[in-house]
């Protein structure tokens, strides 16, 4: 009877300690990862980071550096083409539909593309309404702050995304993006 006892208790001991080793990473390591793949990203890039909003004197190349803003809620922006600039008062505004083409990639090494849409040429292109935050399928926080910073037709910028203002996929996976982005609008 001894033995019988000793040996559910071995085995209890055994599955207590083998559940404690778990590979499994908690949510502040997950998150701790995140933040390590992107300060990667802006090394290999050659990328300088500043604090702050974009406006109009914001420069976006530096000593031979882009120049990424990182806003208040984590995405890093960079401007690559302002657009049309012609037309001072045709910016976005808030329900606008936009229609985005993009890029999107893996900060990792090597970068993988994970999506190229470009549906601005079909008769029904992919589109989401600025301001507008319950299609999460075509928008993320992420775009709608890119959105609020390129206001005008044929705006490009880049884009680093972590996975609390991403897709919601991302978000699931702790899984920050790039992304190449460009905007046209309607009104």
């Amino acid at each position: 009877m001894k033995r019988i006892s000793y040996l559910f208790f071995l085995i209890f001991i055994t599955s207590i300690l083998a559940s404690s080793c778990s590979s499994t990473k908690t949510y502040a390591q997950l998150l701790d990862d995140e933040k390590s793949l992107i300060d990667g990203f802006i090394q290999r890039n050659n990328i300088q980071v500043v604090s702050g909003t974009p406006d109009s004197t914001t420069v976006w190349e530096k000593n031979g550096k882009s120049v990424y803003l990182l806003t208040a809620s984590g995405l890093y922006f960079h401007m690559v083409d302002p657009g049309d600039t012609a037309n001072k008062t045709d910016i976005v505004v808030l329900k606008n539909t936009i229609v985005p083409r993009y890029l999107q990639y893996t900060l990792g090494i090597p970068s993988d593309t994970v999506s190229n849409l470009s549906t601005i040429d079909f008769p029904y292109p992919t589109t989401f309404v600025y301001g507008d935050l319950t299609n999460t399928t075509a928008s993320c926080t992420g775009f709608q702050e890119a959105v609020s910073y390129l206001k005008r037709n044929y705006t490009k910028c880049k884009i680093i995304v972590p996975s609390k203002i991403g897709f919601n996929a991302n978000m699931l996976t702790v899984t920050p993006m790039g992304y190449d982005l460009s905007i046209q609008y309607h009104k």
